[in-house]
């Protein structure tokens, strides 16, 4: 059985450290276990069950079963005012073709009047209900195990000194080590992000800010190591080109592999549901910064229908268009590679699946490292549903339609038109112990033909 441990020694140094510093304060301890059986006609499991979990899951095999345990604290209200902490454990045992045990989350944090500090591997938290294919935003989505991380961070949204009653403010400051078998082994990544919350009305709000990442250092087969020197580190950070010490590559354009999103989100609420319109535009380097890719976008609709026990309590619409990458003409030759990169060839992945929306698929893996997306230029239309059926029945609903034509270096020859969709139906009542669930999952292939799976599942929490 595989033993994978996510993380360098550093990160669990400091985790270790953090869960033995002694508080009076106690918060209630959360336990949670999960067992799943999924059963897939092909050799492959459908989209849906794989995509968005967090990297739990392998995509080959026709069977696994997947026991998800979970036990920690999470932050009390003194998070915002005072002194809190918080830690969490979530081992993963995937019984398949390929047997696993990992560690999808390791972390403690420690905040301090609504800022936190927080090392090892964890979950961001989930927007629009989970019905988003995304998350709301292109590069950073739920679909890979957490990278080991130490993150410096608001704990949500903070009120801007002298503008408190209209402006608030979200940021944060990570350093990611990629400890994964790829092509640039052990190489960093380092993300930022900016968000600025306007108060528009009573019941209105504006949103605008951008995620910044970027792959650094490393040891290349061909190049040997890459700088990662302390000056170096800077030129990463700011997206700067790089001096005499860097690849002539990075020299003409910036340092290491650079990419992010912009985003931007319109939230409305009204008497009986809650409107969110949101937009996630991509750049690469310096390249969309500019908006020269303007057509390339994750356009959303989010609805709240503010009736957590309805037939229908959350819908989601989405499109997206990556096709565009910055090409003006049939005859330019310059344009974007979304999330691959000449010298990181593993691409922005990890574990072998995307860290960006899953839409981007499949990786390319050549004597098992991943060798970067094989296909980035595609459109999507997408929906989600999730409500309650009567006696606490819960249920939800995926469908998408997505239609690939390679990279601009190598395009497919025909487009493929691939359906991908989900019915998952849970049952918990307060009197019996379990919440039962069962899912189905079909995808349909223009490429590779039809692939249907059922799931069975059986949970508690505590």
């Amino acid at each position: 059985m595989k033993l994978n441990l996510s993380g360098s020694r550093l990160y669990y140094i400091l985790i270790w450290m953090l869960l033995s510093w002694k508080l009076a304060a106690q918060q209630p301890l959360q336990v949670s276990i999960s067992n799943q059986m999924l059963v897939a006609t092909d050799s492959t499991q459908p989209f849906w069950f794989v995509n968005g979990q967090y990297g739990k899951y392998a995509a080959t095999g026709s069977w696994a079963n997947l026991t998800d345990l979970y036990i920690g604290m999470q932050h009390t209200e003194k998070a915002y005012a005072g002194f809190s902490y918080a830690w969490g454990t979530n081992g993963v045992a995937v019984l398949s073709s390929q047997n696993e045990f990992m560690l999808n989350r390791l972390f403690a944090a420690v905040a301090w009047k609504g800022w936190e500090l927080k090392a090892g591997t964890f979950y961001d938290p989930v927007l629009y209900a989970g019905l988003s294919t995304s998350n709301g935003n292109l590069a950073r989505s739920g679909n890979t195990r957490p990278v080991p991380t130490i993150r410096l961070s608001t704990l949500g949204y903070k009120k801007m000194p002298f503008w408190q009653n209209w402006l608030s403010f979200k940021f944060e400051y990570d350093e990611g080590f990629l400890n994964d078998e790829r092509y640039v082994a052990n190489a960093h990544l380092h993300h930022k992000s900016l968000y600025g919350k306007f108060k528009l009305t009573q019941t209105a709000w504006l949103t605008a800010g951008f995620e910044h990442y970027v792959m650094w250092g490393g040891t290349s087969p061909v190049y040997g190591q890459l700088p990662d020197g302390w000056n170096d580190y800077w030129r990463y950070v700011f997206a700067l080109p790089g001096d005499e010490d860097f690849l002539v590559t990075d020299q003409l354009n910036i340092s290491g592999n650079q990419l992010g999103t912009y985003q931007l989100e319109f939230e409305k609420h009204f008497k009986t549901w809650n409107l969110t319109a949101y937009v996630s535009h991509p750049f690469e380097d310096n390249s969309g910064l500019n908006w020269r890719n303007w057509p390339d976008n994750l356009v959303g609709l989010f609805v709240d229908l503010k009736n957590e026990k309805g037939f229908v309590s959350h819908l989601v619409f989405e499109f997206t268009n990556t096709r565009q990458q910055g090409i003006r003409n049939s005859k330019d030759k310059e344009f974007d590679n979304y999330y691959n990169h000449g010298i990181y060839r593993s691409g922005f992945t990890y574990q072998g699946l995307p860290m960006s929306s899953p839409l981007f698929y499949p990786v390319n893996i050549e004597n098992d490292i991943p060798m970067g997306i094989q296909s980035n230029r595609f459109y999507s239309f997408h929906t989600g549903v999730k409500g309650y059926l009567p006696e606490n029945f819960a249920w939800k609903s995926m469908l998408t339609y997505v239609q690939h034509l390679g990279t601009y270096s190598a395009p497919y020859p025909e487009t493929h038109n691939n359906f991908s969709g989900l019915i998952d139906l849970s049952w918990q009542n307060p009197e019996f112990p379990f919440e039962i669930g069962v899912a189905a999952a079909l995808d349909i292939n223009s490429h590779n033909g039809k692939n249907g799976g059922i799931q069975l599942k059986l949970a508690k929490s505590w």
